[in-house]
């Protein structure tokens, strides 16, 4: 087990357009922390998703998924690896793309953020393994931003990002919102993950 982590951390961090996506997202969500914590809190979440997003559909991608579950052919010990892979991408970009916030003296709204982040990652890793194809999935992830979240919910607590934003202000309920959608994609991925990869 310990292989397969440190192997999806080496693949994560070895490939050229993992970083260059970590650049994008926290130079977009240090930008809006100049401006607003919660505008921080709410880019960082969507960084720490679109890594775990990129990490994972880089497999899929590059097809290299064939060989490592060929290696490992119990499916669901990759699957924890890449989920803490991701995990460990999304906290470092949250960590690092929060300095503007930790400096304006918010050290309690730039902990949580930094402690919730790891969930988001989790979370934009099972939905990956579901989908498959990053763009479907990010311009889906736009989409349901937009008019799911934004319009008709209004940002309130209950949907995924919403219940993000709340929690890295602290908010216990909106936490255990996020952890529920979490919970609730884990055995819809580990149905995904044996699906046959030959056909993608």
């Amino acid at each position: 087990m310990i292989a397969v982590v440190r192997s999806e951390l080496y693949r994560s961090v070895s490939i050229m357009s993992s970083w260059l996506a970590m650049i994008g997202f926290a130079f977009m969500a240090a930008l809006f922390g100049w401006f607003s914590k919660e505008a921080w809190s709410l880019f960082a979440g969507l960084g720490a998703f679109g890594i775990a997003v990129t990490v994972t559909a880089q497999h899929y991608q590059h097809r290299t998924i064939v060989q490592v579950l060929l290696n490992q052919p119990h499916r669901w010990r990759v699957l924890i690896a890449q989920c803490f892979s991701a995990a460990v991408l999304g906290t470092a970009l949250t960590a690092v793309s929060g300095v503007a916030v930790l400096l304006g003296e918010s050290a309690a709204h730039y902990r949580s953020t930094v402690l919730v982040a790891p969930v988001m990652a989790v979370f934009g890793t099972l939905c990956t393994v579901v989908v498959r194809h990053p763009m479907w999935l990010l311009g889906g992830v736009f989409a349901w931003l937009l008019f799911a979240e934004g319009l008709i919910n209004r940002m309130a607590i209950g949907l995924p990002f919403a219940s993000f934003a709340m929690a890295s202000a602290g908010n216990t309920k909106a936490l255990l919102v996020l952890l529920a959608w979490t919970a609730a994609a884990v055995p819809v991925a580990v149905w995904a993950i044996h699906r046959d990869v030959a056909a993608d």
